[in-house]
Protein backbone atom coordinates (compact mmCIF):
# COMPACT_ATOMS: atom_id res chain seq x y z
CA UNK A 1 0.00 0.00 0.00
CA UNK A 2 3.30 2.35 0.40
CA UNK A 3 1.58 4.63 3.04
CA UNK A 4 -1.59 5.39 0.92
CA UNK A 5 -4.45 6.30 3.16
CA UNK A 6 -7.61 3.99 1.62
CA UNK A 7 -10.91 5.09 1.77
CA UNK A 8 -11.32 1.84 4.87
CA UNK A 9 -8.54 2.90 6.82
CA UNK A 10 -9.37 6.50 6.67
CA UNK A 11 -12.79 6.06 8.08
CA UNK A 12 -11.55 3.30 10.91
CA UNK A 13 -9.76 6.57 12.05
CA UNK A 14 -12.48 9.24 12.08
CA UNK A 15 -14.45 6.34 13.46
CA UNK A 16 -11.70 6.16 16.17
CA UNK A 17 -11.85 10.27 16.55
CA UNK A 18 -13.45 11.23 20.27
CA UNK A 19 -13.40 14.77 19.27
CA UNK A 20 -16.20 17.01 20.80
CA UNK A 21 -17.17 13.63 23.10
CA UNK A 22 -17.01 13.44 27.12
CA UNK A 23 -15.26 10.50 28.27
CA UNK A 24 -15.63 9.61 32.23
CA UNK A 25 -12.69 6.88 33.37
CA UNK A 26 -12.93 5.55 36.98
CA UNK A 27 -9.89 4.79 39.13
CA UNK A 28 -7.96 6.62 36.45
CA UNK A 29 -5.57 8.22 38.69
CA UNK A 30 -2.56 5.37 37.61
CA UNK A 31 -2.42 2.43 36.57
CA UNK A 32 -4.40 0.85 33.55
CA UNK A 33 -7.02 3.46 33.75
CA UNK A 34 -4.59 6.27 33.81
CA UNK A 35 -3.35 4.80 30.14
CA UNK A 36 -7.34 4.93 29.24
CA UNK A 37 -7.61 8.03 30.18
CA UNK A 38 -4.75 9.12 28.22
CA UNK A 39 -5.64 7.14 25.05
CA UNK A 40 -9.35 8.68 24.74
CA UNK A 41 -7.20 12.22 25.57
CA UNK A 42 -4.72 11.58 22.32
CA UNK A 43 -8.09 10.38 20.32
CA UNK A 44 -9.39 14.14 21.41
CA UNK A 45 -11.99 13.68 23.96
CA UNK A 46 -12.11 15.62 26.76
CA UNK A 47 -11.47 13.16 29.78
CA UNK A 48 -13.30 13.02 33.75
CA UNK A 49 -10.30 11.56 35.55
CA UNK A 50 -12.44 9.90 38.33
CA UNK A 51 -9.92 8.15 41.09
CA UNK A 52 -10.50 7.95 45.16
CA UNK A 53 -7.12 9.15 45.17
CA UNK A 54 -7.64 12.79 44.60
CA UNK A 55 -3.78 13.67 44.30
CA UNK A 56 -3.32 10.65 41.74
CA UNK A 57 -6.14 12.12 39.74
CA UNK A 58 -5.31 15.51 39.82
CA UNK A 59 -1.36 14.59 38.53
CA UNK A 60 -2.77 12.71 35.52
CA UNK A 61 -5.41 15.10 34.39
CA UNK A 62 -2.75 17.70 34.71
CA UNK A 63 -0.32 15.16 32.96
CA UNK A 64 -2.42 14.18 29.73
CA UNK A 65 -4.58 17.51 29.35
CA UNK A 66 -0.81 19.04 28.52
CA UNK A 67 0.47 16.34 26.26
CA UNK A 68 -2.53 16.29 24.13
CA UNK A 69 -4.05 19.38 24.73
CA UNK A 70 -7.63 18.44 25.62
CA UNK A 71 -9.84 19.53 28.58
CA UNK A 72 -9.31 17.48 31.94
CA UNK A 73 -11.43 16.95 34.69
CA UNK A 74 -10.15 15.38 37.89
CA UNK A 75 -12.96 14.04 40.30
CA UNK A 76 -12.25 12.37 43.96
CA UNK A 77 -15.07 9.82 44.44
CA UNK A 78 -15.54 6.55 46.07
CA UNK A 79 -17.34 4.61 43.13
CA UNK A 80 -18.83 2.01 46.06
CA UNK A 81 -20.62 5.09 47.38
CA UNK A 82 -23.98 6.01 45.13
CA UNK A 83 -24.29 9.13 45.78
CA UNK A 84 -20.48 9.99 45.12
CA UNK A 85 -21.52 8.16 41.90
CA UNK A 86 -23.89 10.48 41.43
CA UNK A 87 -22.14 13.37 41.99
CA UNK A 88 -19.44 12.21 39.46
CA UNK A 89 -21.74 12.26 36.87
CA UNK A 90 -23.45 15.18 37.62
CA UNK A 91 -19.64 17.43 38.00
CA UNK A 92 -18.97 16.23 34.52
CA UNK A 93 -22.08 17.00 33.01
CA UNK A 94 -22.31 20.21 34.86
CA UNK A 95 -18.30 21.17 33.70
CA UNK A 96 -17.92 19.52 30.31
CA UNK A 97 -21.58 19.55 28.85
CA UNK A 98 -22.54 16.19 29.06
CA UNK A 99 -21.30 12.62 28.80
CA UNK A 100 -21.06 9.97 25.80
CA UNK A 101 -18.59 7.23 27.32
CA UNK A 102 -18.30 5.72 31.00
CA UNK A 103 -15.53 3.48 31.16
CA UNK A 104 -15.93 1.05 34.62
CA UNK A 105 -11.99 0.95 35.31
CA UNK A 106 -11.78 1.34 39.09
CA UNK A 107 -11.70 -2.64 41.10
CA UNK A 108 -9.82 -3.53 43.72
CA UNK A 109 -8.17 -6.87 43.69
CA UNK A 110 -5.70 -8.28 46.06
CA UNK A 111 -4.36 -12.31 46.26
CA UNK A 112 -6.47 -13.77 49.37
CA UNK A 113 -7.58 -17.41 50.26
CA UNK A 114 -11.25 -17.06 50.67
CA UNK A 115 -10.85 -19.22 53.82
CA UNK A 116 -8.44 -16.53 55.05
CA UNK A 117 -10.47 -13.45 54.14
CA UNK A 118 -13.11 -11.70 56.43
CA UNK A 119 -16.45 -9.67 55.64
CA UNK A 120 -14.42 -6.57 55.57
CA UNK A 121 -11.93 -7.97 52.29
CA UNK A 122 -15.21 -8.96 50.99
CA UNK A 123 -16.79 -5.58 51.20
CA UNK A 124 -14.37 -3.51 49.87
CA UNK A 125 -13.30 -6.21 46.92
CA UNK A 126 -17.43 -5.99 45.74
CA UNK A 127 -18.20 -2.63 46.80
CA UNK A 128 -15.82 -1.06 44.53
CA UNK A 129 -15.28 -3.82 41.57
CA UNK A 130 -19.11 -5.08 41.24
CA UNK A 131 -21.18 -1.92 43.07
CA UNK A 132 -19.09 1.18 41.93
CA UNK A 133 -20.04 -0.04 38.31
CA UNK A 134 -23.27 -0.66 39.45
CA UNK A 135 -23.47 2.91 40.68
CA UNK A 136 -21.50 4.28 37.96
CA UNK A 137 -23.91 3.36 35.16
CA UNK A 138 -26.84 3.64 37.01
CA UNK A 139 -26.18 7.50 38.01
CA UNK A 140 -24.98 8.07 34.20
CA UNK A 141 -27.60 6.21 32.16
CA UNK A 142 -29.75 8.90 31.80
CA UNK A 143 -27.55 11.31 30.15
CA UNK A 144 -25.96 8.20 28.16
CA UNK A 145 -29.42 7.79 26.79
CA UNK A 146 -30.05 11.15 25.49
CA UNK A 147 -26.49 11.21 23.82
CA UNK A 148 -26.82 7.50 22.67
CA UNK A 149 -23.70 6.46 24.45
CA UNK A 150 -21.58 3.96 25.90
CA UNK A 151 -20.76 1.99 29.12
CA UNK A 152 -17.66 -0.01 29.49
CA UNK A 153 -17.72 -2.68 32.03
CA UNK A 154 -14.33 -4.89 33.30
CA UNK A 155 -13.84 -8.42 33.71
CA UNK A 156 -10.88 -10.24 34.57
CA UNK A 157 -9.53 -13.36 33.45
CA UNK A 158 -10.26 -14.80 37.43
CA UNK A 159 -13.99 -14.58 36.52
CA UNK A 160 -13.66 -18.49 35.22
CA UNK A 161 -12.89 -19.40 38.63
CA UNK A 162 -10.08 -20.87 38.19
CA UNK A 163 -7.12 -18.12 40.25
CA UNK A 164 -6.65 -19.84 44.13
CA UNK A 165 -6.64 -16.69 46.23
CA UNK A 166 -9.22 -14.69 43.73
CA UNK A 167 -12.82 -15.73 44.72
CA UNK A 168 -14.19 -12.70 45.72
CA UNK A 169 -12.90 -10.59 43.02
CA UNK A 170 -13.72 -13.37 40.45
CA UNK A 171 -16.73 -13.74 41.16
CA UNK A 172 -17.18 -10.16 41.24
CA UNK A 173 -16.11 -9.47 38.01
CA UNK A 174 -18.14 -12.42 36.56
CA UNK A 175 -20.98 -10.62 38.10
CA UNK A 176 -19.77 -7.61 35.91
CA UNK A 177 -19.80 -9.72 32.71
CA UNK A 178 -23.16 -10.91 33.38
CA UNK A 179 -24.77 -7.28 33.91
CA UNK A 180 -22.95 -6.30 30.33
CA UNK A 181 -25.18 -8.95 28.98
CA UNK A 182 -28.22 -8.03 30.08
CA UNK A 183 -27.87 -4.23 30.46
CA UNK A 184 -26.93 -4.22 27.21
CA UNK A 185 -30.56 -5.99 25.99
CA UNK A 186 -32.28 -3.36 28.29
CA UNK A 187 -30.95 -0.12 26.72
CA UNK A 188 -29.57 -0.98 23.15
CA UNK A 189 -33.29 0.16 22.04
CA UNK A 190 -32.26 3.02 22.86
CA UNK A 191 -28.88 3.77 21.40
CA UNK A 192 -27.07 2.52 24.16
CA UNK A 193 -23.85 0.13 23.73
CA UNK A 194 -22.72 -2.10 26.76
CA UNK A 195 -19.78 -3.86 26.41
CA UNK A 196 -16.95 -5.64 28.60
CA UNK A 197 -12.95 -6.14 28.54
CA UNK A 198 -11.61 -8.91 30.56
CA UNK A 199 -7.42 -8.05 30.82
CA UNK A 200 -5.41 -10.92 32.02
CA UNK A 201 -2.34 -10.08 34.23
CA UNK A 202 -1.21 -6.65 33.42
CA UNK A 203 1.97 -4.77 34.57
CA UNK A 204 0.74 -1.81 37.16
CA UNK A 205 2.02 -0.75 40.30
CA UNK A 206 -0.78 -2.83 42.08
CA UNK A 207 0.24 -5.84 40.40
CA UNK A 208 3.74 -5.55 40.77
CA UNK A 209 4.50 -7.56 43.53
CA UNK A 210 2.39 -10.34 42.69
CA UNK A 211 4.22 -10.83 38.96
CA UNK A 212 7.36 -11.24 40.82
CA UNK A 213 6.29 -13.90 42.89
CA UNK A 214 4.84 -16.15 39.93
CA UNK A 215 6.49 -14.85 36.89
CA UNK A 216 7.22 -18.74 35.76
CA UNK A 217 4.17 -19.62 36.44
CA UNK A 218 2.03 -16.36 34.68
CA UNK A 219 4.33 -16.50 31.58
CA UNK A 220 3.54 -20.45 30.90
CA UNK A 221 0.17 -19.21 30.95
CA UNK A 222 -0.17 -16.96 28.25
CA UNK A 223 -0.13 -18.43 24.74
CA UNK A 224 1.95 -14.68 23.82
CA UNK A 225 4.65 -15.59 25.90
CA UNK A 226 4.48 -11.77 28.29
CA UNK A 227 2.69 -10.22 30.90
CA UNK A 228 0.26 -7.66 29.22
CA UNK A 229 0.80 -3.60 29.15
CA UNK A 230 -1.95 -0.84 30.27
CA UNK A 231 -1.85 0.14 26.78
CA UNK A 232 -2.91 -3.74 25.32
CA UNK A 233 -6.18 -3.01 27.56
CA UNK A 234 -6.60 0.68 26.82
CA UNK A 235 -6.72 -0.19 22.91
CA UNK A 236 -9.47 -2.52 23.13
CA UNK A 237 -11.28 -0.20 25.58
CA UNK A 238 -11.04 2.71 23.27
CA UNK A 239 -12.10 0.15 20.02
CA UNK A 240 -15.51 -0.67 22.11
CA UNK A 241 -16.32 2.97 22.95
CA UNK A 242 -15.40 4.29 19.39
CA UNK A 243 -18.11 4.06 16.13
CA UNK A 244 -15.71 1.91 14.83
CA UNK A 245 -17.83 -1.01 17.15
CA UNK A 246 -20.64 0.86 16.36
CA UNK A 247 -22.65 -2.38 15.76
CA UNK A 248 -21.44 -4.48 18.85
CA UNK A 249 -23.15 -4.75 22.08
CA UNK A 250 -23.07 -7.46 25.08
CA UNK A 251 -19.61 -8.50 24.18
CA UNK A 252 -16.87 -9.49 26.32
CA UNK A 253 -13.35 -9.24 25.14
CA UNK A 254 -10.83 -10.95 26.35
CA UNK A 255 -7.72 -8.97 26.56
CA UNK A 256 -5.26 -11.73 28.01
CA UNK A 257 -2.40 -12.98 25.40
CA UNK A 258 -3.98 -16.03 24.53
CA UNK A 259 -4.91 -17.37 28.61
CA UNK A 260 -4.15 -20.85 28.33
CA UNK A 261 -6.55 -21.64 31.63
CA UNK A 262 -9.47 -20.87 29.78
Amino acid sequence: MGGTVTPMLEAFEDALDFSGQVVCVTGSGRGIGETVAASFAEAGAAVVVADVDVDAAEETAETIGSEYGTETLPVEVDVSDYDEARALVETAVAELGGLDVLVNNAGVAGARRFRESDPEDWDRKIGVSLYGTLNCTHAALPELVDRSGVVINYASSSYRGNDPGLAVYGAAKAANRSFTKTLATEVGGDGVRVNCVCPGTVHTPATEAFVEQYADELLDAYALDRIGDPADVASAVVFLASDAAEWITGETLHVDGGYLRR
